[in-house]
């Protein structure tokens, strides 16, 4: 299939190019800072009043601080500026030159929208209404010449305009473009302010326009997955659209519970139990408002699509702001707020509270927690059994280890014995292994004095959702059956690589990326957490292509010269970001080699078998040198990653 019935069949068909290089006029929020202004005032005096007055009737100096503000009068100027010569040129000198740089990026567009069949119109910053029917938007990131905050806003707010008018299984695919060196994380705060997924968006630094194929392959890119993108986006608007309905839906049904209900819940049922009715109806509620979402048949269709999701070709990598830790860790945890509100229990901890060493105090060692600060305690007793005074003596504890998340690290396996992800200290993560053979108790007395605010040396630092903590419980009883769980989100961890070529003479040679490029990606651990994928950002992909294809092969080792070749073809980098380099082993505690799948064979069915490969990398962590790499000849392209790098 060739480019253009590529890009058609995925109804790209017609696009708009918004820059306020195709302006007619500049606008007064364009001028308004510069200092030429006070210049034409001040030379303004004599004859050039009249010849000002001529264009502008009722000119006058000093009104300056009134006719500066005035789009008439800048429109008059301009359309008069070659009569007027001097007197204007310092004013519009700014302003004419970005007009003109910009002109020539904007053909460059111009041109790979024509060689790709893709009908356009050009537009300056008054977008809304001709965007509205198009499939591709091409925009400038600052619709001004000041490029500054004022500019952005009105590009994003006018943007939101255009969406909101779509629907989304029409929602057209989008191109920022800038000159501004910052442009990468310019453009991840840009999606998120104007709410798209990264599969519909990309971004390109106009100095690259003038790379042949650059604009062409970001269109294809967006093409492949367009279908898929609009299909996720579709279902996360239908899904908020329809909770915000079945919220009013649920406050109808619940709006029927009147204070007289209340008093008889109270007396007729929590009284015995001892909950408080606050926490009790707060639960009921929660569970009307799940049942409503649950009733829309618009949010099960648009799930639908989902299951039909091009595994061909990959989707490229964004991980700038990628988080699926956050993800997972609101499927398995109530929220803090929800947990710390009273309930009006005899005892105060909870079934599914996870018990551990409170922060900022000594740990004993012969206290509670037996001088380790890495013990925690899952409280298996029956949630029922913990309300009433005439409950329970001592409560039933699993014991567990925190073990921090860290990719160099062993032990990232997820099982049935594991929590994947708890967050301490504000932005600690860990997961917990539990050992469901070191069984313990606590008495009500000892978790009172334990958990006293003032004196006490242990916090409830979690507390599990029912789902979770019923499958945790049922491991002490599996000869009843186990409760299954929410499979968790394959893990990820951003981090920023260096490429490195071993050389003839030993040693390694930096590969050197353009324009100050990051090479940016992220590490994907499976469940099992065995064998890791790590995936290159598709924002590197040009320049890291280049530099790949550009390398000599004269000076690199020849018994890693077969792996530089493979890295010849086009077809085999471009899995550098999709699938990634594969298979290589956890931890990251030695150089680790790893491949990219096998093109022509059928890959594992298991998520702890290891994939088929065409070796042609060394994974080091950055504590390690590349140099220091024992057999370095051998090593292929040699990655160092720096993993979770602070931004």
């Amino acid at each position: 299939m060739n480019d253009n019935k590529k890009v058609r069949d995925a109804g790209i068909r017609s696009a708009i190019i918004v820059d306020d290089g195709y302006d007619e006029v500049p606008q007064v929020s364009e001028l308004i800072d510069e200092e030429a202004w006070d210049i034409f005032f001040d030379d303004t005096y004599g004859e050039a009043v009249e010849t000002v007055a001529g264009v502008f009737p009722g000119f006058h100096p000093d009104r300056r601080d009134e006719l500066r503000y005035s789009q008439g009068f800048v429109d008059a100027l301009w359309q008069n500026r070659a009569d007027l010569g001097d007197l204007v040129r310092e004013l519009f000198y700014n302003y004419e030159q970005k007009i003109g740089e910009t002109r020539t990026f904007l053909e460059k567009v111009e041109s790979e929208l024509t060689s790709l069949g893709i009908s356009f119109e050009r537009c300056g910053r008054e977008f809304v209404d001709a965007a509205t029917g198009v499939d591709l938007i091409v925009i400038d990131l600052f619709l001004g010449i000041q490029q500054g905050v004022r500019d952005r806003e009105f590009t994003v707010e006018r943007l939101r305009q255009v969406l909101e008018r779509r629907e989304m299984q029409s929602l057209p695919s989008i191109i920022l473009m800038s000159q501004v060196p910052g442009i990468d994380e310019l453009a991840k705060q840009f999606r998120q302010d104007v709410k798209l997924h990264a599969s519909s968006f990309r971004h390109i630094r106009k100095n690259d326009l003038s790379t042949s194929g650059r604009m062409k392959g970001l269109i294809l890119t967006l093409a492949s997955h367009r279908a898929d993108s609009q299909a996720l986006a579709t279902f996360l608007k239908t899904w908020e659209d329809s909770a915000v309905e079945a919220a009013r839906a649920a406050a109808n049904t619940l709006r029927k519970v009147d204070i007289d209900d209340l008093q008889h819940i109270r007396n007729m049922l929590l009284r015995f139990e001892g909950v408080n009715t606050s926490s009790y109806i707060l639960d009921v509620f929660d569970r009307v408002l799940q049942y409503e979402i649950e009733s829309y048949k618009a949010v099960l269709d648009a799930a639908a699509p989902l299951d039909k999701v091009a595994e061909d070709p990959a989707p490229l990598m964004i991980s700038n702001d990628r988080d699926t830790y956050a993800v997972l860790e609101r499927t398995i945890f109530v929220n803090p707020e929800r947990r710390n509100h009273g309930s009006g229990a005899e005892w105060p901890i909870a079934f599914g509270d996870i018990l551990g060493p409170r922060a900022g105090r000594p740990i004993a060692p012969r206290g509670f927690f037996s001088g380790r600060g890495d013990l925690v305690f899952f409280v298996a007793s029956p949630a029922c059994d913990l309300l009433r005074k005439d409950g329970l003596k001592t409560a039933l504890l699993v014991a567990g280890r925190l073990k921090k998340i860290d990719a160099p690290k062993p032990d990232l396996a997820v099982n049935a014995n594991t929590t994947p992800i708890v967050v301490l200290d504000g932005d600690k993560r860990f997961h917990i292994d539990w050992h469901f053979g070191d069984l313990r108790t606590i008495s009500l007395g000892q978790a009172k004095r334990l958990l006293n605010p003032a004196r006490g040396s242990m916090d409830i630092i979690a507390r599990l959702r029912e789902g979770s903590a019923l499958n945790l419980r049922q491991q002490l009883i599996s000869s009843v059956g186990r409760v299954g769980d929410l499979a968790p989100l394959p893990r990820s961890f951003c981090f920023r690589a260096s490429f490195y070529a071993p050389q003839k003479g030993g040693g390694v040679k930096l590969i050197e990326i353009p324009n100050r490029i990051r090479i940016t990606g992220n590490l994907l651990i499976p469940r099992r957490g065995k064998y890791a994928a790590a995936i290159i950002d598709s924002s590197c992909e040009d320049d890291l292509t280049a530099a790949l294809l550009d390398m000599s092969l004269d000076d690199v080792a020849q018994p890693s010269k077969r792996f530089f070749q493979l890295l010849k073809e086009q077809t085999r980098i471009r899995q550098i970001f999709r699938s990634g380099f594969q298979a290589f082993e956890l931890p990251l505690d030695k150089p680790r080699k790893a491949g990219l799948l096998k093109l022509s064979e059928e890959q594992p069915d298991k998520d702890d078998a290891k994939p088929k490969v065409d070796t042609v990398a060394t994974i080091v962590e950055s504590k390690i040198s590349p140099s220091a790499i024992s057999d370095v000849a051998r090593c292929g392209l040699i990655v160092q990653m720096e993993l979770d790098p602070d931004e």
